[in-house]
């Protein structure tokens, strides 16, 4: 086993290394099925004061286990992408609920302290940058492996690209 001052240091944007991409779809489905969790807690309480409320947390748990489960088996662009669209629409629908009196959630406006909100607040905010995180990490590998492939191959990949693009 090498020391740490054996090691090689990485290319700044080199390929994201298969160790790295399972440590980031672990903490992924962990963190989503955390905020899963975090909405499960409140799911009585809320259908019985805004059912419409408590349909939309079914709706954002479900999302969250799905993209979860998704995530433990691969960790492609469209997922990382669904689970940062999942927790930007959660933190958009909490910041909504508190600025705006609706039918899905008319007693919580103003109510910006509330302790396990702002829990789940913190995590969807850590699951929308780890997306980004490993979205531009997915891009870099890309670029890296169209930069580093023999001419043919480089034509290939920009027909690919242009051919999904138009169609």
């Amino acid at each position: 086993m090498r020391t740490y001052q054996e090691r090689q240091p990485k290319a700044a944007h080199g390929p994201i290394e298969p160790v790295e991409d399972a440590v980031l779809r672990a903490i992924g489905a962990v963190t989503l099925v955390g905020i899963g969790a975090m909405h499960f807690l409140q799911i009585v309480p809320t259908f019985e004061a805004t059912p419409l409320l408590g349909v939309a947390y079914i709706g954002l748990i479900s999302a969250c286990v799905v993209v979860a489960a998704r995530l433990v088996t691969t960790g492609d662009a469209r997922t990382w992408a669904a689970a940062g669209v999942v927790c930007a629409a959660a933190l958009g629908g909490y910041a909504f609920t508190r600025v705006l009196s609706t039918p899905f959630d008319n007693q919580d406006v103003g109510n910006w302290s509330c302790m396990l909100g702002m829990a789940a607040l913190f995590v969807e905010g850590v699951v929308v940058a780890l997306a980004g995180y490993a979205l531009t990490l997915g891009v870099a590998a890309r670029q890296a492996e169209i930069a580093t492939a023999p001419l043919a191959v480089r034509r290939q990949a920009i027909r690919g690209i242009a051919d999904r693009e138009a169609g």
